[in-house]
């Protein structure tokens, strides 16, 4: 970490007058725009750009702490020093690096490795890290009140309450808290809003429609949905130990599936998902309780396939709860 820390440190002084572009992957989280606003602060002359929409917490934390980006798709790279890309190492999730090859100059991420990777000249890679904003929060030689509270709601949102928390998780969300000036309470309400009546619903809808099976002693649930697949995996996971939900996108003729289990599951999501993508010319990864991936294939049998991995995954684990 020492190492990554004077990276970091020899990067900013050397780009800090530099134009630089600060991008995440696609449908940006909130560990993705904070990460990128905290790197700001301390390349002053660098934009913030991101392809797509964001989702929900993301969009609202954004508009509240008015933070402005551009379209990534719309800057071009001749006009600009180099990109820096945070929270984000595969070309699968930011497409548009692909056009950055050779200006990409800085990747700080938290993601387990994979084979469309974005290498940069310089890499900050820690995979035990519970959040790229953890990573960036030991590592910013200054800090104004709110890049620490942004860095606070990244590191609750990402880690899911803690979840995947560890000692160091909550010594650097302390420190954030203290310099930001609020409580937690006040992190928790953006970290974790309220749902829209939408989201609700498609959640309820998804409780009712999922297929249950058990192996190993583990349940499985697994579920088709017009959208949300992300929310509606992590919350079926609060009660089945492992959740794959299916999105069939039509345009791209491709099935998203997000997937998460609870910390007892003795195997790791990511590679179940980096399989199933490789037998379906598609691309997955992720962590190890938090995954997903694209298939070339409809929903129904990349969700068979999904559970079949999973369970011969189990098997070989050889453990029974």
């Amino acid at each position: 970490m020492k190492a990554h820390k004077e990276i970091f440190l020899s990067f900013i002084q050397k780009y800090s007058n530099s134009k630089l572009v600060i991008a995440s992957h696609s449908n940006v989280d909130l560990d993705a725009l904070c990460s990128a606003y905290a790197v700001k602060s301390v390349l002053p002359k660098a934009v913030l750009a991101f392809p797509e929409k964001m989702d929900s917490p993301a969009q609202s934390f954004c508009e509240h702490m008015d933070i402005e980006y551009e379209p990534i798709e719309k800057l071009k790279p001749a006009d600009y020093d180099g990109l820096v890309v945070v929270d984000c190492s595969t070309y699968v999730l930011l497409k548009e690096a692909k056009a950055w090859k050779g200006k990409v100059l800085l990747v700080i991420d938290h993601h387990h490795k994979n084979e469309n990777m974005i290498e940069g000249k310089e890499n900050i890679r820690d995979e035990d890290a519970k959040s790229t904003a953890e990573i960036i929060s030991t590592f910013l030689p200054s800090f104004t009140p709110d890049v620490a509270f942004a860095l606070s709601v990244a590191i609750i949102s990402d880690t899911a309450r803690f979840k995947s928390g560890k000692p160091s998780t909550f010594v650097e969300l302390a420190r954030m808290l203290e310099l930001s000036g609020k409580d937690y309470k006040e992190a928790l309400e953006f970290a974790e809003p309220e749902l829209e009546l939408d989201k609700k619903a498609s959640v309820l809808e998804a409780f009712k429609a999922m297929h249950i099976s058990i192996r190993s002693g583990y349940t499985i649930a697994t579920v088709e949905v017009p959208a949300h697949e992300s929310l509606v995996s992590s919350s079926i996971s609060e009660f089945a130990d492992v959740a794959f939900a299916a999105n069939w996108r039509g345009e791209a003729k491709e099935t998203r599936v997000s997937s998460r289990a609870r910390k007892s599951v003795p195997v790791m999501l990511n590679e179940v998902m980096a399989q199933v993508a490789s037998e379906y010319r598609g691309s997955g990864g992720g962590h190890p309780k938090a995954a997903g991936c694209s298939a070339k294939e409809k929903p129904n049998k990349v969700l068979e396939r999904c559970v079949e991995v999973l369970a011969e995954k189990l098997e070989n684990v050889g453990v029974e709860k």
